[in-house]
């Protein structure tokens, strides 16, 4: 198993590579790459019930889903990921405690006494410092997780929360759990790109006979090409989650309260039911209930498709206050 360093912290990018080398090559591989900070969902989850949708976009932090179940994670420029891609024998092809054993060796001989959690985690002193998931690709399988080194646990922990009262589906939850960084356990002169250098070369010496691989240009057009069709669209990231029922009750400003039900399919607004307390709203609230079905439940698009009803009524602020409502 020879080994890939990413040049690249953008996030797409490098999921992409995860799906070229598990689909597209038959190189046993172990990859290491830094995202920008991002958020990843797990492919089985619902991504707005998921994040602190307001927080989320008020940071201007990009949400991405990764080809792996599991929950989601927060990603920075301080949390290293791991990647391990291998031939094998079906039915054998996913195991958390092989593919988490070289990590537990390399963080040892830091000094570290990292366990392996019966969440399939590494923990340090029962705090989490790395979670983990697979994904099996015919005969193939890609075991990746996060290694928090000096990651901001307060922007990792407002980002990530939700109310579960709001959204109705099915999706699969993330579990939340206690979370630390390797740094505390580290003298402070050891840096981050220290930390990368170092598991990198823990986990070439730990398959005997690997060597460092680059990728060529080929292998670079075809990740794009893949990070542009799929990890950079709306409709993976949000529009591939399961459907959902989302129920809000919210003031206006003007002191107007609403009642908010909307139903989302295949990432559509098939389903909405919209009540005013004011009567006088009334023509209002039906018109936009009726405008905004099998619309992309996207901010921008329902953002300029309220903009072209015609009311009086409806202003500006009215129209950043619905949109918040249609959304956890």
């Amino acid at each position: 198993m020879n080994g890939l360093l990413s040049t690249t912290n953008d996030p797409a990018f490098n999921l992409a590579t995860e799906e070229y080398l598990l689909r597209h090559s038959d190189k046993d591989v172990f990859f290491l790459y830094t995202n920008s900070p991002s958020i990843i969902v797990g492919k089985h989850q619902n991504t707005l019930s998921e994040i602190n949708y307001r927080y989320v976009n008020d940071n201007n932090i990009p949400v991405y889903r990764r080809l792996s179940g599991g929950g989601t994670v927060y990603h920075d420029n301080y949390n290293l990921n791991f990647c391990f891609i291998q031939t094998g024998k079906k039915g054998e092809l996913v195991n958390f405690a092989k593919y988490s054993e070289p990590i537990l060796l390399a963080l040892s001989s830091l000094g570290i006494n990292a366990t392996f959690g019966k969440r399939h985690d590494i923990q340090v002193e029962g705090k989490k410092v790395s979670g983990n998931a697979s994904h099996v690709y015919k005969n193939r399988v890609m075991h990746h997780g996060t290694l928090l080194f000096s990651s901001d646990l307060d922007i990792l922990n407002k980002s990530l929360k939700n109310n579960p009262l709001i959204i109705k589906d099915k999706a699969v939850k993330s579990v939340r759990s206690e979370v630390t960084n390797i740094s505390r356990h580290l003298d402070a002169s050891f840096d981050y790109p220290s930390f990368v250098k170092y598991i990198f070369k823990a986990l070439l010496n730990y398959y005997n006979g690997s060597t460092e691989l680059s990728l060529t240009n080929k292998e670079t057009e075809q990740i794009k090409t893949i990070s542009g069709d799929k990890y950079n669209t709306w409709e993976w990231n949000y529009g591939y989650s399961p459907n959902f029922e989302l129920n809000k009750r919210y003031k206006l400003n003007n002191g107007v309260r609403i009642i908010s039900r909307i139903k989302v399919a295949k990432g559509l607004i098939t389903e909405c039911d919209l009540k005013a307390s004011d009567s006088s709203f009334s023509n209002l609230i039906k018109e936009v209930s009726k405008s905004i079905l099998q619309v992309q439940h996207d901010k921008r698009s329902l953002k300029d498709l309220l903009y072209t009803i015609d009311d009086e009524t409806l202003s500006e602020t009215m129209i950043s206050e619905l949109l918040n409502g249609f959304f956890s």
